[in-house]
């Protein structure tokens, strides 16, 4: 829950007024920047190209100009100098005098729809790249970001920023709370948050007479609805002056896409001389020393910042274009927790070191996650470039991940016999795993792969039905064989076309971020085991933890075997009309609702006995009447498919919606009831989890209508006494919990303008009344999301290992065949790397350091409480450290001791620990 704690009950009641006392007034020039929004990347960079020479002309010919800040992103530096590359000792020599202030992030990020470790890669990111032109600014602005992540306060710590500025989200008095206060973490860091109360554009506009500078600064065509408005620059004085609890203000003298001021420190000068204040261009590091020196005791907040009162979060971009989401957390999972992790493990054991391509494509994606970006709410050719920067990074993390897991199991190869194929499957996690793994083996046996072959063609054919596959006891593990393909590979040494085969096995109890080797031998006199091929007549889906059986209507119901608790009614879609834009739902004044139980279904057996398939065809309006005031009469209809996985081993009923989407204008929803009340839902947020409520307060004249819609990572859940049932989702962003425990998944949100006027939730426009018809998200959907029953003896961590293992599958990979030129090392036949043995203790990353040799390790504490942890790592430790995550060095956890291989740490509540470790691989 989202509380205030009042450190004092009283402001200070004796402190004289503004008329009485002068103001120390900070007045900062700045434009913030949006890198792509109504216009293309493209586009704002012609812009940004101009704006950038007349900063440098104007800081270059004025000296009173001392400061400019360029908006807290570093990323218009890049943008700019890719043009105008000549200008790139002027504007280092501004910005190593201090002219011109850069930083922390790359670019200014959307902090709901993206993970914690896409947060701290965007100042990670940020940091280095502002180092390579002078001082980083140590300020934690985000202006225009649609609401905040409770653990910001502690992600902005780790990289030394102690202060905060922010316009979104604050729902508490501010004459009670004040404009300045601490923001405290769930681990108990905290930064000074100041709450730009007048918007990031209080003074936009300067003039050299305070009694004339006045200001109106209103939502696009809606006059009736100011951001900021005032007759002269002593009102907006004044009005500061109440919600500050120190003598200082700022004024921010820009806006959106704005050019520099003219005549600015003219205008500066005359205000300080014809006002009582003490006027003058500054920085916000003037502004945070000066609050903090004042001894101005300050109020406590601490939880997310999401409240439309005073600003809108534009809740409805956490669902527009769902498919920008899904496509940003498969490629933070791939990054994240595959190519990273497998690059990891390769280099401590001897590989190459990948991270410049990582470091290449995180940057590629963090360009994505821009609150205009990643929150679906530009034109739509915005969205179409956004998917080239997602598939750059997803071509080259994957490239990365086959890279180092081929060196994986080359290295693995060498404990199997001659003749035999290898196949090598590994586990991402840090924990043992077991589970489905798909793996491609070649058909041409001897293909002379890394040699410089020309004219090759195959001579050995490989028929796996003649096979079986061993594990490394000599048991057979049965396989099924799937679909072949023909593929081009080994471009170095002269392409080779390589037919493949996929196989699928259950491989059981994967050593921690480990490998097992596998091997494909002759099956000689004795028939493969198939078992995996048979399939069960009966509709119905069941292991040892749960049973799913289907409706007639669609619906699914869920039994929990550990307890007997069933949990009908699951997966019922429902469709409502949607009169909004890409910002916000709003429902037209006639709602119209369809739900899926009215339809007819049929179900069918899947491809195996873990899959069962549900089809129906949804009859929806196929848009909004002339009016937009209800849906219209005329139908189409939507097909349906709904497939039901069932893993032979996991407690996670995996469902994957198809729906073909021929309407407009509409949203669609999946219900999962858990059929007992709840007071609160709790989601996976950057870091931790965060517990809301499923009522709603009055939201009366708020500038958007407050709701129980909010913002998810991987997972929401709903409990009772401790017991509950959670739902995992991939990139379906947006949910709502309703107090008789009902988790509402929005699938999908189709519109089809980026901002309309006449919307029943919020007030006036939010951007340019512009048409954005592929916002309507037709064709072929696909959405994917899991329900998970558990119970009151889970570990708080247990759900972040169920969210990743529905979001990591198990690697493999086949090598070809053996010959006889390698040396045998039979204890290379599993391993694992590194062991975390505390469930509430979850690893949030692995990955080579950026500036050392060794690996950055970061782990979250998912309880409150403190833990006891013990990382059991596969080889000699020769180093350890704390760091920030900025991953800088603070302290020496481990002695210089080859004999070392375990690490033993104490994790607080809610904290994220960040270390460096050095290992020694074999032989060095």
């Amino acid at each position: 829950m989202i509380a205030v704690r009042m450190d004092h009950t009283t402001r200070q009641q004796e402190k004289s007024s503004p008329e009485q006392a002068p103001m120390d007034v900070i007045v900062i020039p700045h434009s913030h920047w949006d890198r792509e929004w109504y216009q293309t990347f493209e586009e704002f960079r012609f812009n940004l190209v101009h704006f950038m020479d007349e900063l440098i002309e104007q800081l270059e010919t004025d000296e009173g100009m001392r400061h400019f800040m360029l908006d807290g992103q570093v990323s218009l530096i890049e943008d700019y100098l890719e043009v105008r590359s000549e200008n790139g000792e002027r504007l280092r020599r501004l910005i190593q005098d201090g002219r011109i202030e850069i930083g922390p992030w790359y670019v200014q990020p959307d902090e709901f729809l993206i993970s914690g470790e896409s947060l701290v890669r965007n100042l990670l990111i940020g940091d280095r790249q502002a180092r390579d032109y002078g001082p980083v600014m140590k300020q934690g602005y985000v202006p225009d970001t649609f609401g905040h992540v409770g653990q910001l306060p502690q992600i902005l710590q780790g990289f030394d920023i102690g202060a905060f500025y922010f316009m979104r989200g604050l729902g508490e008095d501010v004459d009670e709370l004040g404009s300045e206060f601490w923001w405290e973490a769930p681990d108990g860091s905290r930064v000074m948050a100041h709450f730009l109360s007048e918007t990031y554009s209080n003074a936009a506009v300067l003039g050299s007479d305070p009694e004339s500078m006045s200001f109106r600064h209103e939502m696009i065509s809606a006059p009736s609805s100011y951001m900021v408005s005032y007759d002269s620059l002593y009102e907006l004085r004044d009005r500061l002056a109440a919600r500050t609890v120190s003598r200082t203000i700022l004024l921010l003298n820009g806006s959106d896409h704005v050019t520099v001021q003219p005549d600015f420190s003219r205008h500066v000068f005359d205000l300080n001389r014809s006002m009582p204040d003490r006027i003058f261009n500054g920085r916000l590091e003037d502004f945070e020393r000066r609050v903090l020196a004042s001894g101005a005791e300050l109020n406590t907040y601490w939880g997310e910042l999401r409240s439309p009162r005073y600003q809108p979060v534009l809740r409805g971009t956490l669902s527009s274009r769902t498919y920008i989401k899904q496509e940003n957390a498969h490629t933070q999972h791939l990054l994240e927790g595959l190519a990273e992790r497998a690059a990891a493990v390769a280099y401590a054991l001897g590989g190459k070191d990948y991270q410049p391509f990582l470091r290449y494509a995180w940057r590629d994606l963090v360009k994505n996650h821009a609150h205009d970006s990643v929150g679906g709410c530009s034109t739509d050719t915005v969205h179409r470039q956004m998917m080239h920067r997602f598939d750059t990074a997803n071509r080259v993390g994957q490239k990365v991940i086959d890279e180092a897991l081929n060196f994986l199991t080359t290295r693995a190869s060498a404990a199997l016999g001659i003749g035999a194929v290898p196949v090598v499957a590994f586990n991402p996690s840090s924990w043992k795993r077991s589970g489905a793994v798909r793996v491609d083996v070649s058909l041409d046996a001897d293909a002379p792969l890394r040699q410089r072959i020309f004219g090759y063609s195959s001579a050995t054919d490989l028929d796996l039905e003649q096979f079986v596959l061993l594990d490394p006891d000599g048991e057979e593990v049965p396989f099924v064989i799937r679909d072949s393909k023909l593929r081009i590979e080994d471009a170095l040494y002269r392409r080779k076309a390589v037919r493949r085969q996929t196989i699928e096995f259950e491989a059981l109890r994967l050593p921690a971020l480990g490998h097992k080797a596998y091997q494909l031998v002759r099956a000689a006199d004795r028939e493969r085991d198939k078992s995996l091929q048979q399939q069960s007549q009966a509709l119905v889906l069941e292991n040892e933890y749960v049973r799913v059986l289907p409706e007639d209507d669609g619906t699914l119901t869920i039994t929990d075997k550990s307890t007997g608790r069933e949990y009908p009614g699951l997966n019922r879609l429902v469709d409502d009309a949607d009169a909004g834009d890409e910002y916000n739902f709003s429902p037209p004044e006639l709602q119209h609702r369809i739900v899926s139980t009215q339809a007819d279904w049929r179900v069918e057996q899947g491809d195996d006995e873990r899959h069962l398939v549900l089809r129906a065809e949804l009859e929806l309006p196929r848009g909004l009447t002339e009016d937009r005031s209800g849906r219209s009469e005329d139908l189409a209809r939507c097909p349906v498919v709904v497939h039901v996985h069932l893993p032979s081993n996991a407690r996670q009923v995996r469902i994957s919606t198809e729906f073909y989407n021929r309407v407009k204008d509409h949203r669609l929803r999946a219900i999962i009831p858990s059929g007992f009340e709840a007071e609160e839902s709790i989601a996976e947020s950057a870091f931790g989890t965060v517990r809301r409520p499923t009522t709603v307060e009055d939201s009366s004249g708020y500038r958007e209508e407050d709701s129980m819609t909010f913002a998810q990572q991987r997972f929401v859940r709903v409990e009772e006494g401790g017991s509950g049932i959670a739902v995992l989702n991939k990139g379906l962003s947006e949910y709502e919990a309703s107090p008789d425990g009902e988790v509402a998944l929005t699938l999908l949100r189709s519109v089809g303008w980026l901002s309309r006027n006449d919307l029943s939730t919020r007030i006036g426009h939010a951007g340019p009344e512009l048409a954005t018809p592929e916002a309507q998200s037709q064709g072929r959907q696909m959405f994917e999301y899991a329900v998970v029953p558990y119970t009151d003896s889970w570990p708080e961590g247990s759900i972040y290992r169920e969210a990743e293992e529905f979001w990591l599958p198990l690697q493999a990979r086949a090598g070809q065949r053996l010959q006889d030129d390698f040396e045998s090392r039979p204890e290379y036949a599993r391993g694992s790397y590194m062991r975390v043995d505390n469930e509430n203790v979850v690893l949030s990353a692995l990955k080579k350091a950026e500036n050392m040799d060794g690996l950055v390790v970061r782990l979250f504490n998912a309880s409150g409480k403190e833990e006891q942890v013990v990382l059991r790592f596969g080889l000699p430790i020769v180093s350890a450290y704390r760091t920030n995550l900025n991953e800088e060095i603070f302290e020496q956890i481990a002695p210089d001791d080859d004999s070392e291989s375990e690490l033993h740490l104490t994790v607080g509540g809610s904290a994220i620990e960040t270390l460096m470790v050095k290992t020694q691989a074999d032989g060095q």
